[in-house]
């Protein structure tokens, strides 16, 4: 009987020491390697990639890590990490509709593609997106203005001109056409008047992000139209870079008024020009809050689970790409105090 008994536990022993180096084998099975091919347009890209490679190393990921400076680095970028077969590739483009081609190679090997900050176009490669809500963007900018210029109770006219981000950043056309749908009616009742005429984003748009292409725009806008003594109560900037270039060209030709003026991205430059009443507001989009998530997203991935999402509507023009948008902050006059050092 005791031999039978012994015989039992060895059998039970056998197979749980069977069921345990099954689990550590499927762990072992997962590919924890993460490429990543970002821009490397700004200081803020170099951080946000720094700052996801570091997070997702602590987690056991290897990260290899590229910036590239050209649309055509960062296709031969993709295309060379692709070949080491990644268990997922993130990617923060350049310019968001050129990337069509190479992420085929993508899809042909399944792994995995995270559009980060900014939508993929015109592909099915994408896997899912993990970005700072655009449209909110658009809106908290056009009400802010509506709400400063008090509109709603029929205040005006007022002078207003628009500026846009790049035209190959799909955000940029979202903060446009959310904030266009806000102030575009005032424009159509007369309290909105904008003395340029250039109201489209064909029009606004500022080629690379580059402030100096804005302040260019800017100071041709300035001398025709406002030299000779019209105020200019309203500007939608995209970003708090473009914003900054355009107040230092309303202070060189000795404009003294203080328009409304929006910003993005919670510069130091912004925040203390912000304080000192010059910039009205920026939207602060908290870059370690959309690592943290997109590192959660990546795992899951990863993993083979499904990832946390809240959102099904980022059109990339070929599909919904599934994504998690986190929710910007406006920073102005009122709550300036808690984000100045």
């Amino acid at each position: 009987m005791k031999k039978i008994v012994s015989l039992i536990s060895l059998l039970v022993l056998a197979v749980a020491s069977l069921v345990l180096a099954g689990c550590g084998s499927s762990n072992d099975n997962i590919n924890k390697s993460v490429a990543i091919s970002f821009a490397n347009s700004s200081a803020s890209w170099q951080r946000n990639g720094n700052t996801l490679k570091s997070l997702l190393e602590a987690e056991g990921f290897s990260v290899d890590l590229r910036f590239a400076d050209t649309t055509d680095q960062q296709i031969d970028d993709i295309d060379k990490l692709l070949d080491q077969k990644p268990g997922c590739i993130v990617i923060g483009p350049i310019d968001s509709g050129v990337l069509a081609d190479v992420l085929k190679k993508a899809k042909d090997n399944k792994t995995p593609v995270i559009a980060y900050d900014r939508n993929v176009l015109n592909t099915d490669a994408v896997s899912y997106l993990a970005c700072y809500d655009s449209n909110a963007v658009g809106v908290a900018m056009g009400k802010y203005i509506e709400n400063a210029l008090n509109l709603k109770s029929g205040a005006g006219p007022f002078n207003i001109e628009i500026f846009g981000g790049a035209d190959t950043d799909p955000n940029a056309l979202l903060f446009y056409t959310e904030a266009m749908k806000i102030l575009k009616p005032y424009m159509d009742k007369g309290q909105l008047v904008c003395r340029s005429g250039e109201t489209s984003f064909e029009k606004v748009f500022t080629k690379d992000w580059e402030p100096k292409n804005a302040q260019v725009r800017m100071e041709r806008i300035y001398k025709q139209y406002y030299a000779g003594g019209a105020s200019l109560d309203a500007i939608v900037s995209p970003n708090d870079g473009i914003a900054q270039g355009i107040l230092e060209v309303l202070e060189q030709n000795g404009y003294a008024g203080h328009p409304v003026i929006s910003g993005q991205d919670a510069d130091p430059k912004a925040l203390k020009s912000i304080a000192e009443g010059k910039q009205t507001f920026t939207i602060a989009k908290d870059p370690d809050k959309l690592a943290a998530k997109a590192v959660r997203m990546i795992k899951a991935v990863v993993e083979g689970t499904e990832p946390t999402l809240n959102d099904e509507t980022s059109d990339n023009g070929v599909m919904k790409v599934p994504a998690y948008l986190c929710v910007p902050q406006i920073i102005d006059k009122t709550n300036i105090d808690q984000f100045m050092k």
